[in-house]
């Protein structure tokens, strides 16, 4: 898979984690996940970019993933 694919996926991965943490805090500050949010929906046009097919770009995401988890 190509590198940039790849990097994508996990600054995606690290955006949604990045979402989750700040909303389980007490006080969420929503400027934040909507800056967060408008970063994440960036990174994933340039995905749709390289990758158009949805099926095509889960399976590339599950498998990044699976190579990231055994890393």
């Amino acid at each position: 898979m190509n590198q940039l694919i790849e990097r994508l996926i996990a600054a995606h991965r690290l955006l949604n984690r990045e979402i989750r943490r700040e909303l389980t805090r007490r006080l969420p500050d929503q400027f934040r996940i909507a800056q967060l949010k408008k970063q994440r929906l960036g990174i994933k046009d340039q995905l749709f970019r390289h990758v158009p097919d949805a099926a095509e770009m889960r399976r590339l995401a599950r498998g990044a993933i699976r190579r990231a988890r055994h890393a």
